[in-house]
């Protein structure tokens, strides 16, 4: 009698490891249990005065276990040069054995549930009104998901925003000659109205306030992606002016949201000098009777998520300009 409830109890575990398949044949059963990973948070926002200083900034990433070493690649994207990933951060590809270009991992050690990806800024070269963000998603094409089985749940990404503002200060209305939506789809250029302001710390910054908004006559034509305003910042100096930083102009396409940028700002972006943009002749001009002016092609457009973002040449008309001397602009 022992023996055969010996029999039994072991014929009983041996069940607990194995399954019925459809076809009524039994294959072990898989004690490999997924790993998930999430971000703790979906974003941050940091709104900051003309004086603050930015805090750190630390993005946190969970696991479901505390078990196992583990190096998880993460893809990172930036809108400025003055933000970097720290040097923990990065890892080379033979030590992480991941597919990542930059090679961004987080780093879990045995018995931690978080891991922590170290985003550094270089507070000094921060351009006050512009709007700084940071984009980071797993890389979920990479060796790692596919050799250890990992999966992902919860915030599958996490998006970073800043800007330290300068005081605005109202100086009126402007004239908008509109020719970058206009020229890039084949509509007729127009010109109207359009609230403007000019910053206190630095009289050579002017911002248009919803150029694409109500006062745009083509605007019931479109959806808005929220009810914030939405700013085009532009560096007025008399050397030469640039459209400074990416601008979200807040109408909907197809392809997602319009978006704006300088040839001028791309390259100081990417290495160049003021100077060195200017005598490509990617900057625009501010005229004796304040009319700012910008070459053929010079400014870019895109829609969010129409062919991975990439930007065309607009204002192919030449006729895009903004008219200051309706302003009452600070001495």
């Amino acid at each position: 009698m022992k023996l055969f409830k010996s029999l039994l109890l072991v014929a009983a575990i041996a069940g607990l490891f194995t399954s019925c398949s459809d076809e009524g044949y039994w294959d072990a059963y898989n004690t490999k249990s997924t790993t998930t990973y999430s971000f703790m948070q979906q974003s941050n926002n940091f709104n900051l005065g003309a004086t603050d200083t930015l805090p750190d900034i630390k993005v946190t990433v969970n696991r479901n276990t505390n078990r196992g070493n583990v190096t998880l690649p993460l893809n990172v994207q930036f809108n400025s040069n003055i933000m970097s990933v720290d040097a923990a951060n990065i890892m080379p590809k033979d030590e992480a054995n991941i597919t990542s270009q930059d090679n961004v991992v987080v780093i879990f050690n045995e018995g931690e549930y978080t891991a922590d990806l170290i985003i550094n800024v270089d507070e000094a070269r921060i351009q006050k009104g512009f709007n700084y963000k940071a984009q980071v998603s797993f890389l979920v094409d990479s060796l790692n998901f596919f050799e250890h089985n990992y999966s992902i749940s919860g915030n599958k990404s996490f998006t970073l925003t800043f800007v330290q503002n300068y005081t605005w200060i109202p100086v009126g209305n402007v004239k908008y000659t509109e020719a970058l939506v206009s020229a890039f789809y084949g509509v007729q250029n127009l010109t109207y109205s359009v609230p403007a302001e000019q910053a206190k710390e630095n009289h050579e910054y002017i911002r248009l306030i919803d150029p694409y908004g109500k006062a745009w006559p083509y605007n019931p034509n479109f959806s808005a992606v929220d009810n914030q305003k939405h700013y085009m910042t532009f560096n007025c100096t008399n050397d030469g002016v640039y459209m400074d930083g990416i601008h979200y102009s807040g109408i909907e396409m197809s392809d997602g949201e319009l978006r704006f940028m300088s040839m001028a700002y791309y390259y100081m972006q990417n290495g160049k000098s003021f100077d060195e943009v200017k005598a490509a002749g990617y900057c625009g001009t501010l005229s004796e009777d304040l009319v700012i002016t910008f070459p053929v092609g010079t400014i870019l457009i895109s829609e969010a998520n129409y062919n991975g973002g990439a930007w065309y040449q607009s204002n192919t008309t030449g006729e895009f300009a903004i008219d200051l001397s309706t302003a009452e602009l600070l001495e």
